[in-house]
C-alpha cells in the first residue's frame, strides 16, 4: 500500500518540478534581459521624469537610483553602468577628466522647493522650532542647495539629514519631520497642493545644472544613442513638464 501511495503521489511529484524548471528558466530569461537592459545610473531627484522617458525609449533600460554623489562613487570603484544621469555638473566632469566618460549632455535644471506640512510655506515659516529634511549636501546636490538656501536666509531650524532628496520627501510625506526640501518635480509628480510647498527663488543658491554622460567600458554605442535621445526635442519637452528647465 506504501509503495501505492509512493507510485500515486509521483505525478503530483513531476508537476512540482516541471513547474521549479519553468520558473526558474523564465528567472534566467528574466536576468539575461536585465543584463541585456542598458543600466543607467540616475540621480533621484529625477526618478518620475525617467520612469516616463525610459517607456518611450525603444531600447531596454534598467536604472539604479540614488544621491548623485553615491552613484559617482560606485562608478570609481568600477561598478558597471553605461550612462550617469547626475543631478549636478561637478561629478560628470570629474568622470571625464578621469577618462571615465565621454559625450557629456545637460539635461535639465532643476528647482527645489520648500514642502510643509501644516502653516504657510515661505522664508519665515524656517523658525528653529522646525524640523526639516534636507538631502546630504556632501553627497545630494538638492541638498547642497537646500543648505545654501538656508545659509543665505540665515534660517535656524532642526535639521533632519536624508540620504537623498527621496527620502527628503519621504520624511515630510510621513509626518516624521514638519518639512523638508525637495525637488519640484517630486511635488509635481505627487499632485502636491500648491499651498504645500515653496518654490524656493533661485537666488538663494547656485544653479543645480544636471549633467549626463556616457561611461567608458560599458555599452558606449547604445548609452551614446541614449543620450542623444535625451537631447531630443520629445525628451526635452517631457523634461519640462516634469518639472526642470
Amino acid at each position: 500500500m506504501a509503495r501505492a501511495g509512493l507510485l500515486r503521489k509521483l505525478p503530483a511529484a513531476a508537476v512540482v518540478l516541471a513547474a521549479l524548471s519553468s520558473s526558474g528558466q523564465a528567472a534566467l530569461q528574466e536576468a539575461a534581459l536585465q543584463e541585456a537592459a542598458l543600466q543607467v545610473a540616475v540621480a533621484t531627484n529625477f526618478q518620475a521624469a525617467f520612469v516616463q522617458l525610459a517607456e518611450r525609449y525603444p531600447g531596454e533600460i534598467a536604472a539604479t537610483y540614488g544621491s548623485s554623489g553615491l552613484l559617482y562613487a560606485q562608478i570609481v570603484q568600477g561598478r558597471a553602468f553605461d550612462a550617469f544621469l547626475s543631478a549636478d555638473r561637478m561629478r560628470p566632469q570629474a568622470l571625464l577628466d578621469a577618462d571615465l566618460a565621454f559625450a557629456p549632455t545637460a539635461y535639465a535644471s532643476g528647482r527645489i522647493v520648500l514642502l510643509v506640512n501644516d502653516g504657510e510655506p515661505n522664508a519665515s515659516w524656517l523658525t528653529a522650532a522646525k524640523r526639516v529634511a534636507i538631502a546630504n549636501p556632501h553627497i545630494a546636490p538638492y541638498g547642497r542647495a537646500a543648505d545654501e538656501t538656508l545659509a543665505r536666509l540665515g534660517a535656524n531650524v532642526q535639521r533632519i539629514t536624508a540620504l537623498n532628496v527621496a527620502q527628503a520627501f519621504h520624511f515630510c510625506a510621513s509626518g516624521a519631520v514638519d518639512g523638508a526640501f525637495a525637488a519640484l518635480a517630486q511635488v509635481l509628480a505627487e499632485d502636491t497642493p500648491e499651498e504645500r510647498y515653496w518654490i524656493v527663488p533661485e537666488s538663494l543658491h547656485a544653479p543645480i545644472e544636471q549633467v549626463a554622460v556616457a561611461i567608458r567600458g560599458g555599452d558606449e554605442a547604445t548609452a551614446a544613442a541614449f543620450l542623444q535621445y535625451l537631447a531630443s526635442d520629445d525628451a526635452r519637452a517631457l523634461v519640462r513638464a516634469a518639472g526642470y528647465r
